[in-house]
């Protein structure tokens, strides 16, 4: 291999260069509206759902939190300017309401203790220090909603209520369906892909799905428990994960293809047409018509045979 190359080549996989990432984010979480705010960073929270560690995102001021998300193909890579990123993955980093990741700190607190504390009390974590970042993003002063509060102003005190936690989810999921319904997404039974869809008007979807598709959304933020007394209050059912996936073909208006219409039977046990008649093989001996008899055959055929004796009578074993 030429020198030049074995050069490159090292350039090529530097260690500054393995380190970089591909990422979509809205420029609002990356502008700093203070000169001299911390960049933004990336840290590892509970996730509500799975109750594991997950990747977050919290913008330059620390005003929001979003979730990070991954999209990894088994083969592709990014051109960075002159180097080349070996992991094409495409990190997408979106917005998700900061009460989410608090509820599970609220449920926890109530099982154990039961008791009035300050949120600061509440929201600890050794595993996941980083969530003492959640009390200065936006939106936090919703926590009112999922919990009772005692006290004002600096001094307030919360505890986990379950009644207001079901109503506060209910309104997310009816404001998420009243959202959906203006957009172009396909919210019916198998959610397909918009690139075969022309418009939810061609979908015939009802005020169920739109529902329905909400819930599922917001129980993607919930544990499996709150998830089904979510959907118990809604009085919808949850659609497995199996059945939301089309495995059939779309085609260009969203919708099923129509079933063929059975015909209607005759009254007569058998078919009224034969199809193996289209179906010949080979191996299949067809009837051969009777040949034209020659003249001596014509004159044999005219013989009166009667009284005569067949030839394999002669050879007959002759009886005692």
């Amino acid at each position: 291999m030429p020198k030049d190359s074995k050069k490159r080549k090292k350039l090529v996989s530097t260690k500054k260069d393995r380190n970089q990432w591909v990422i979509i984010a809205p420029d609002t979480s990356l502008e700093c509206a203070v000169d001299g705010c911390p960049d933004p960073a990336f840290v590892k929270l509970r996730h509500p759902k799975t109750d594991k560690g997950a990747m977050f995102f919290f913008s330059s001021d620390g005003s929001s939190v979003h979730e990070v998300m991954q999209f990894k193909r088994p083969c592709g890579s990014w051109f960075i300017n002159d180097s080349v990123q070996e992991d094409g993955s495409l990190e997408v980093v979106t917005p998700v309401d900061p009460v989410f990741l608090l509820l599970p700190y609220l449920q926890k607190s109530s099982q154990e203790r039961n008791k009035f504390m300050t949120l600061d009390q509440i929201v600890y974590d050794e595993d996941y220090p980083q969530c003492i970042r959640l009390l200065q993003c936006t939106g936090i002063s919703a926590v009112d909603n999922i919990s009772e509060v005692k006290g004002s102003g600096d001094m307030r005190a919360y505890r986990y209520d379950e009644t207001k936690t079901l109503d506060w989810l209910r309104a997310k999921v009816e404001h998420t369906a009243a959202c959906l319904e203006g957009t172009d997404i396909h919210v019916g039974s198998g959610a397909q892909s918009m690139t075969f869809v022309r418009s939810t008007k061609d979908q015939g979807a009802t005020d169920e799905d739109y529902k329905r598709y909400a819930a599922g959304l917001v129980s993607d933020y919930l544990s499996p428990k709150l998830s089904k007394q979510m959907f118990e209050l809604l009085g919808i059912k949850e659609l497995s994960a199996k059945l939301t996936i089309k495995t059939t073909t779309p085609v260009e208006n969203g919708d099923e293809p129509p079933l063929k219409k059975a015909r209607l039977s005759s009254g007569k046990s058998e078919p009224e047409e034969d199809y193996s008649m289209s179906f010949k093989t080979d191996d299949v001996k067809q009837e051969k018509k009777p040949g034209k008899m020659t003249a001596g055959q014509r004159a044999l055929s005219k013989v009166n045979t009667k009284g005569m004796k067949s030839i394999s009578s002669f050879f007959a074993k002759k009886q005692k």
